[in-house]
């Protein structure tokens, strides 16, 4: 098995944490994964209905199978994919900014807007999917790598959280503006992309010489598609529409959300780098997970009490953090599986199945939620039925996984 041998400086890391900072701002500003700053810009600036947007949300689907043919891209092309993903970004935003202070509200122009986030989409699926995870495998060690995948991560939703409160403050014209900068940083990362080495490309076969086979995935990579599968689809899906419809009414749905994402950010920060052994970390998150789904299943609606609705925003930000650290092993176990040869296809594969075992849990649960609201009087309804059920999955699956240190740190 091929391994990688390059690794670069603490300065040459100053790249993959600018895009690490930056990228959670910029998807939001697209709509990627339904960015908050678009739906703001698109609904109070541009007029768009929520039927529309939700309608060019849901058509970000049309990138999965171009995002399994991207998988065959070479790892040589991820520099050039991720400079051109932030050039195209960068252009993408510019547009956004340009209708906002040349469109008035509920004009045809403004649909370009869903035309931009749909490519958004497209583009994150083709370009950067597989292309920045194995650039990271490819640059830097192991200890660097996780620092990337957690802390930076962390710190970057913090600063899109913070940008949101201020993009939702401010009038028409700092909004244009806003969403300029944002283009500008951007095309900065576009740029900054050339101090980054990439693997040199394979030498062409001469003739007579056939193309070498493309090798095939570690063994090891099945079990772990389907245990970050079931993490994703049981990742307590809906569940503010389920707080709002069965459990807490009455509840402050943007108090509890910001659980979530504290819970979140909060496992990411804390997240120290290791060269052991990182499974056991995703087998405790599954474990303090199902902890959680434990202590929501002793609540009987309505959460009236105080005691009650502690015990569900306590168990809401628990299981976030939760996941959040398995899910940072399970990638962190990824890249200690995978060579130069298979980190493209592997990384895209399993960003697929991430994704779309999440869609199918938002789908799933939504129905779930919608069944419990006539069974709120159940001891378990549907919802919390489906949630024990898939931590009590996720377990068992998780006691499959190998054991693995990073014996290239």
């Amino acid at each position: 098995m091929t391994r990688p041998t390059h690794r670069t400086g603490t300065h040459r890391a100053a790249p993959f944490v600018a895009i690490a900072m930056t990228t959670p701002t910029i998807a939001s500003a697209l709509g990627i994964d339904g960015g908050p700053i678009f739906q703001i810009m698109a609904s109070e600036n541009l007029g768009l209905d929520a039927r529309a947007i939700g309608v060019g949300f849901g058509l970000g689907v049309l990138s999965i199978p171009v995002q399994l043919w991207a998988a065959r891209m070479p790892l040589t092309r991820a520099r050039r994919n991720l400079r051109l993903l932030f050039a195209l970004y960068a252009a993408q935003l510019f547009v956004l900014a340009l209708l906002v202070a040349f469109t008035a509200r509920g004009e045809r122009w403004a649909l370009i807007a869903l035309v931009v986030t749909v490519a958004g989409e497209i583009n994150l699926s083709v370009l950067y999917a597989p292309s920045w995870q194995p650039m990271l495998a490819y640059s830097l060690g192991t200890e660097a790598r996780q620092r990337i995948n957690s802390r930076a991560r962390a710190a970057g939703g913090g600063l899109a959280a913070i940008l949101l409160v201020v993009f939702g403050a401010l009038g028409e014209g700092p909004r244009i503006a806003m969403l300029a900068l944002i283009g500008a940083v951007a095309m900065t990362l576009a740029f900054a992309l050339r101090t980054v080495s990439a693997p040199a490309p394979a030498p062409a076969p001469t003739n007579g010489e056939a193309r070498p086979d493309r090798p095939p995935l570690p063994a090891v990579m099945p079990r772990i598609f389907l245990a970050l599968s079931m993490l994703a689809f049981g990742a307590w899906p809906v569940f503010l529409l389920y707080v709002n419809e069965v459990l807490w009414p009455s509840a402050n749905l943007g108090l509890v959300g910001a659980v979530q994402i504290a819970g979140a950010l909060g496992a990411s920060a804390l997240w120290r780098a290791t060269s052991a052994d990182v499974t056991g970390r995703a087998r405790v998150g599954v474990l303090v997970s199902a902890a959680a789904v434990a202590a929501l299943a002793t609540i009987r609606p309505p959460a009236d009490g105080l005691i009650e609705q502690a015990v569900l925003v306590v168990a809401f930000g628990v299981a976030a953090a939760a996941t959040s650290t398995a899910m940072m092993a399970m990638m962190e176990l990824t890249h200690r599986v995978i060579d130069h040869d298979t980190a493209v296809r592997a990384m895209t594969i399993y960003d697929v199945i991430g994704s779309s075992s999440m869609q199918l849990g938002l789908l799933v649960g939504g129905v779930l939620v919608s069944f419990s609201v006539a069974r709120a009087d159940w001891a378990l309804d549907p919802y919390r039925i489906y949630l024990a059920a898939l931590a009590g999955l996720t377990i068992v699956v998780m006691h499959y996984l190998p054991r693995h240190d990073d014996d290239r740190s």
